[in-house]
């Protein structure tokens, strides 16, 4: 408690200019599974554009970001039903209920292939049942989503991966011929093959345009709201001093 008779240096209405401030400060814990360069491994040098970029944007609000992972289907789960703050990584059509920030960064869906054996993806239905991996509790659009939507009941042509690695196991599967091919989203995929020593055994094929990706906040919550606002500000202060670039630049991101 303050005794505010005590106060001899600071009058009661400066002090109380500081309670806002301090009130609204805050820990807040942010799921996603590791899906870098977006966001890769918590405390760590490198955590994750997109996990750069909101603590530096929300840190003027006296906000500090818990960056945790878990896999995606139940950190949507943990974050909707409001254990959580939010996710990082999300896109609208998949968490529709939640809250949005400013977009911070884009992403391309693509399919991978085994080197030499690249397909157009507008044709992967002309080819006969090829065996797709995908990633448990992903949203997937365009194509890829048409392929999962006419095969998904069957396990043996549309074939999940859940848990750590999970993109890097697909891919060594189809490497290893038990897959014909992987969707993931072209960022991620590129970083992964780097990282992975596996770039010059697979091609890559662009499918749909480029399409803004988010942090998303809890709609259980109900400082959500607040949070949002404050990153889009806090994003959009990066974005005018320059920050934003150099971060994305960081992580060999093409800024607008």
């Amino acid at each position: 408690m303050i005794r505010l008779k005590s106060l001899t240096r600071f009058s009661l209405c400066t002090l109380l200019s500081f309670l806002p401030s301090l009130a609204i400060a805050d820990t807040i814990v942010l799921l996603a599974d590791e899906w870098c360069p977006y966001n890769c491994k918590p405390d760590s040098d490198a955590p994750g554009f997109m996990v750069e970029i909101a603590s530096e944007a929300l840190a003027p609000y006296g906000h500090e970001i818990d960056y945790q992972t878990l896999n995606w289907a139940r950190s949507l789960h943990r974050a909707e039903s409001g254990e959580v703050n939010g996710v990082i990584g999300a896109v609208r059509e998949e968490a529709p209920e939640f809250i949005f920030g400013p977009p911070i960064g884009t992403y391309v869906d693509v399919v991978a292939f085994r080197s030499g054996e690249a397909l157009d993806p507008d044709t992967i239905t002309d080819h006969g049942n090829l065996r797709l991996g995908a990633i448990n509790g992903y949203e997937y659009y365009g194509v890829v989503n048409d392929y999962i939507k006419s095969h998904g009941a069957d396990r043996y042509i549309v074939q999940y991966m859940s848990g750590e690695d999970a993109l890097a196991k697909n891919l060594r599967k189809l490497i290893a011929g038990r897959l014909d091919m992987v969707a993931e989203v072209r960022a991620v995929l590129e970083y992964t093959l780097a990282n992975t020593g596996l770039k010059d055994q697979v091609d890559l094929a662009l499918t749909d345009g480029a399409n803004d990706i988010y942090i998303a906040f809890s709609p259980a919550l109900p400082q959500s709201q607040t949070y949002a606002d404050q990153l889009n500000e806090g994003v959009a202060k990066l974005r005018e001093n320059g920050r934003f670039s150099e971060i994305m630049l960081k992580y060999g991101q093409e800024t607008d």
